[in-house]
């Protein structure tokens, strides 16, 4: 997110020219030369403070302002180009302005795109687009200030992100929940018996006048199977309850709701849940090679830990390319439940006096 870019349209001062205003037959090379100059550095300014700001948690209206106020000096060579060519002050000013006003208006939009982004944990897109005011004076295409209109943007691009990324972050806390629940059932779960098989042996050829020996008893034992408690699921749930109005959050009709509310609400469980898995579990990747490195995996390696995908023929070694390293849990640390506590109860109800 901090490498995302702020691309200020860089027009040329066409509106100069309008009906029952000032008309001068053309502006001199040098003046346009100096208005493009300074509206590339203005430009170049928000870039700079836009990277500098954008990962703090600061609101977006302040931290423009901030800005804005930083680069106002660099207008001031193009007010002074103006006024070389005689232009009239009104006219002048109406056109910084609007640089100014546009400034704004991209600001805000980029940084609260940004925050939602980051809050997401998923970066934040790069905008561009490309100006529809012509200059009035044609520049040779080496060296050409980049001429960019955010207003073509749809208004609905932040939203549509803020409730993919709401969607990514429910999906992937239920799936902690599950994994979390079938981790702690498998630490938890005691070896069976092993079940050991007595073969028969052939009866001997009976002997003329012999008593006929008793034959042995088997014994069978049976495989007893332990069903899995789900205490340590219920304290899970309920601490991230606690943390994250986790229950509140997936049990609530989001339907009503705009894209931008879910987000803002998405961060606040993902910030709890987050807190939540740190506390009870030690967190360990499974592979510690980079993530899209080739490796090889020898023959008799770790099918538990490690899962093929694509092509799989053969038998191994296997060479192939790590899409993702895994998680295995190392530690858990649940706390401890008081004898006579009911563990089902994940969140009492509250009542104010």
């Amino acid at each position: 997110m901090a490498g995302a870019v702020l691309l200020v349209a860089l027009g040329a001062p066409a509106f100069l020219h309008a009906e029952g205003e000032w008309q001068p037959s053309t502006l001199s090379e040098a003046t346009l030369a100096k208005v493009h100059e300074a509206a590339k550095a203005y430009q170049d300014c928000l870039n700079e403070a836009f990277r500098a700001h954008v990962g703090e948690d600061v609101d977006s209206r302040l931290q423009t302002d901030r800005i804005l106020h930083a680069c106002e000096n660099r207008l001031t060579p193009m007010k002074a180009a103006f006024d070389a060519e005689q232009v009239p002050d009104s006219i002048s000013e109406r056109y910084m302005r609007s640089y100014r006003t546009r400034g704004a208006r991209d600001l805000v939009r980029l940084l609260m795109s940004a925050q939602a982004a980051r809050a997401a944990a998923e970066p934040a897109p790069e905008l561009s687009a490309t100006a529809d005011t012509p200059s009035p004076h044609p520049y040779p295409s080496e060296g050409k200030p980049m001429e960019i209109d955010l207003n073509l943007i749809p208004a609905k691009l932040d939203a549509v992100h803020a409730g993919l990324a709401a969607i990514v972050v429910v999906l992937l806390l239920v799936q902690i929940i599950l994994l979390s629940v079938v981790v702690i059932a498998l630490l938890r779960r005691k070896p069976e018996p092993a079940v050991t098989f007595y073969p028969t042996p052939a009866p001997a050829a009976p002997t003329p006048g012999a008593v006929k020996a008793p034959e042995p008893v088997v014994k069978k034992e049976t495989v007893v199977l332990k069903e899995t408690t789900p205490d340590a699921a219920l304290q899970l749930l309920a601490l991230l309850q606690k943390e994250a109005r986790f229950i509140d959050f997936v049990q609530e009709n989001i339907a009503h709701y705009s894209d931008a509310e879910i987000g803002a609400a998405a961060r606040v469980v993902h910030e709890g849940c987050r807190k939540v898995i740190g506390q009870v579990f030690d967190l360990a990747p499974v592979r510690n090679e980079t993530e899209g490195s080739r490796l090889t995996l020898p023959k008799g390696f770790d099918a538990a830990s490690v899962r093929l995908a694509g092509n799989v023929v053969g038998e191994p070694p296997f060479t192939g390319t790590l899409v993702h390293r895994g998680w295995k849990v190392e530690n858990i640390r649940l706390p401890k439940v008081a004898e006579g506590h009911d563990i089902r109860i994940l969140a009492q109800a509250e009542v104010e006096l």
